[in-house]
């Protein structure tokens, strides 16, 4: 009995491995046979090879050389270009068989057909098996793809065309109808009917892509074909291929305003944020925007993580026109996203060159309080501030609580030096005076002081109260002479 049982695990123990390989193999067969991919060499010398692997049982290869003419019902080959030649292969469960073909005298093609290694006259088997391969050769290659899609536009038209490439499985064969097709100058109904195919039936990018670049003036003749580029162009899923086609567009195209929000809306979607700010750069360069569009191009930005890319958009978008107390609004949220000291004071500085109402002044001065930890950055966006923005509208207190929040004297000191140089009434001069109580340094405190003392001097009366009362702020008894020597 137990010798029994160790026969029986020994002979399951070797099946197992062998009912696994056959298990595990099952989805491979089948995967590969819902799949068709076409391998294309071309030489130097005009030879082409293709092999084409459509599952195992209709896989072949060919290599031909000069123009092919195809006969009318796509079941023989009927020419040659003198010095070309046409050789198909296919392999199916140990049955070979080829057909060669080439020029003979008086243009007469030769046909010859193989099995195995044996010849067999070609008008009995060969001319069969070519009317059954011939087709399946012609849906898997461009051999003879001009020839048929000129044959089937003049038949069908355009959608005669467009119901063939459904019947091909190769992206690549499909993408060269199409383009075949767009030679044909289609009209704006028709080509917005190839898109929606391009968009629904191209499964590759790169083929997607190709197709779309082919042609994109065409294209965007008008706002039905734009808006259905724009949609084809969404449905590409790489980030590369999708940027490269919509910067295309915005370059050779005539895209109205109302579509560039269409190209945004796309561009929220790609993941890399080279590539989206790349776009928005592109459309900044390229387009004249009005209003909405500048703030709409300005809230995109915000779905860019990468602070540098974002600072790049919005510093462009602060050199164009059109950016209005709306898309300034947008702007400050973009912002509010920026981790780098350094990118939001580079951007804060470039938008401090324009003269800011008092509201934008205010978002600005609140946004650099908050947004920006290093007093160096902080330092520099509020000397902007102090030598080019009018703060006699109320924003006055909301620049010396910025000053307040500082922690480095030094830093503080340079910004009231930089106040020192612009005119204030004698009611901002004495906020001023009172602010600078928040230095932890005399000498720096002090410092700040002499420089008002001209203007103190001149004002006399309450602002110099104010400056001695911010005087008896410095211990040192040496820097508090010399602040209040300077007013005398």
């Amino acid at each position: 009995m137990i010798n029994l049982l160790k026969i029986f695990l020994g002979i399951l123990l070797k099946l197992v491995p062998l009912l696994l390989l056959l298990w595990l193999a099952t989805p491979a067969i089948q995967a590969q046979s819902r799949n068709t991919s076409v391998n294309v060499h071309s030489s130097k010398n005009g030879k082409t090879k293709i092999s084409v692997k459509n599952g195992r049982s209709n896989s072949f290869s060919l290599e031909y050389e000069g123009d092919i003419s195809i006969s009318d019902d796509d079941k023989d080959i009927i020419a040659i270009s003198k010095g070309g030649y046409f050789e198909v292969k296919k392999s199916a469960f140990g049955n070979r068989r080829r057909i060669y073909m080439e020029p003979g005298a008086g243009g007469k093609l030769i046909k010859k057909y193989y099995v195995g290694s044996s010849s067999i006259s070609f008008e009995t088997e060969g001319r069969k098996w070519l009317a059954e391969i011939l087709p399946e050769v012609l849906r898997s290659t461009s051999i003879g793809a001009k020839q048929r899609v000129d044959r089937i536009y003049k038949k069908g038209g355009t959608y005669a065309v467009l119901k063939e490439v459904e019947n091909i499985d190769s992206e690549y064969v499909k993408t060269a109808y199409i383009k075949l097709l767009l030679q044909k100058k289609p009209n704006s109904k028709n080509l917005s009917t190839i898109l929606t195919v391009v968009a629904d039936d191209i499964e590759s990018d790169y083929h997607r892509a190709d197709i779309l670049k082919h042609n994109t003036k065409a294209f965007l003749g008008t706002e039905a074909t734009t808006t259905a580029y724009i949609q084809a162009a969404g449905a590409i899923h790489s980030d590369y291929h999708k940027s490269d086609i919509l910067k295309q567009s915005v370059k050779d195209g005539n895209i109205s305003q109302s579509q560039i929000k269409s190209l945004f809306k796309i561009t929220n979607d790609i993941d890399s944020d080279y590539h989206k700010s790349d776009i928005l750069l592109t459309v900044l360069k390229n387009r004249t925007l009005d209003e909405d569009n500048v703030n709409l191009l300005v809230s995109t930005s915000r779905y860019i993580s990468s602070d540098y890319h974002k600072a790049e958009v919005l510093k462009a978008a602060l050199a164009s026109k059109g950016l209005n107390s709306k898309g300034y609004s947008a702007f400050v949220a973009s912002m509010s996203g920026i981790d780098s000291d350094h990118h939001s004071a580079d951007i804060l500085k470039d938008l401090l060159k324009n003269k800011l109402n008092s509201d934008d002044l205010r978002e600005t001065l609140l946004l650099a309080d908050d947004n920006i930890s290093s007093d160096y950055h902080k330092g520099q966006v509020l000397m902007n501030v102090a030598q080019k923005q009018d703060l006699q509208s109320g924003n006055l207190p909301v620049l010396l609580e910025a000053i307040r929040g500082m922690n480095s004297d030094s830093h503080r000191a340079s910004v009231f030096k930089q106040l020192a140089k612009q005119t204030f009434s004698t009611d901002e001069l004495a906020q001023i005076l009172n602010a600078t109580s928040s230095f932890s340094s005399d000498s720096h405190h002090a410092n700040s002081l002499l420089a008002f003392a001209p203007v103190v001097r001149e004002k006399g009366g309450a602002s110099k109260e104010a400056y001695s009362k911010a005087c008896n702020t410095i211990s040192s008894e040496t820097y508090f002479g010399r602040a209040m020597r300077a007013i005398q």
